[in-house]
């Protein structure tokens, strides 16, 4: 009987993701009705059109601390204003201070994860390349 509080919590935590499955189960339902609806409508005005032709569409989910496109910009201009190469842990600081974001541990653990994924992209354009390391952490720099 000492496991009862884990017993519980995990009967909590199942009963909590149930939740969900409904819950999104249901939005499921309400979005193929609606997409029956729309097909009907197409068939209406093209019956010729094949419906099977219509990719779904990806969505993205944005990043809350910029726009979109915003990010490479301001690494790009980082690295401009650098003139020489620097760090992702140093770019993601000097993201912060443009944005004028609070400057603590995890938001600059947060701004590196995003400059390292822009950088990362930046890299395969042929816009930024490696430089030398410092020590473990990489460098960064123009092209």
């Amino acid at each position: 009987m000492s496991e009862s509080h884990v017993v519980s919590g995990l009967v909590a935590k199942r009963a909590e993701m149930s939740g969900l499955i409904h819950k999104y189960q249901t939005e499921i339902d309400r979005i193929s009705s609606e997409i029956s609806h729309i097909d009907a409508t197409i068939k209406l005005f093209s019956p010729e059109y094949d419906l099977r032709s219509i990719r779904a569409k990806k969505r993205r989910v944005q990043n809350k601390y910029f726009k979109p496109g915003e990010c490479p910009r301001l690494v790009l201009d980082i690295l401009r204003k650098a003139g020489c190469s620097i760090t992702s842990r140093k770019i993601s600081e000097a993201m912060l201070q443009t944005k004028g974001l609070e400057l603590n541990a995890e938001m600059i653990d947060q701004m590196q994860r995003n400059a390292l994924g822009v950088l990362k992209i930046l890299e395969n354009k042929r816009l930024v390349v490696q430089g030398m390391p410092e020590g473990l952490a990489r460098t960064w720099m123009i092209a």
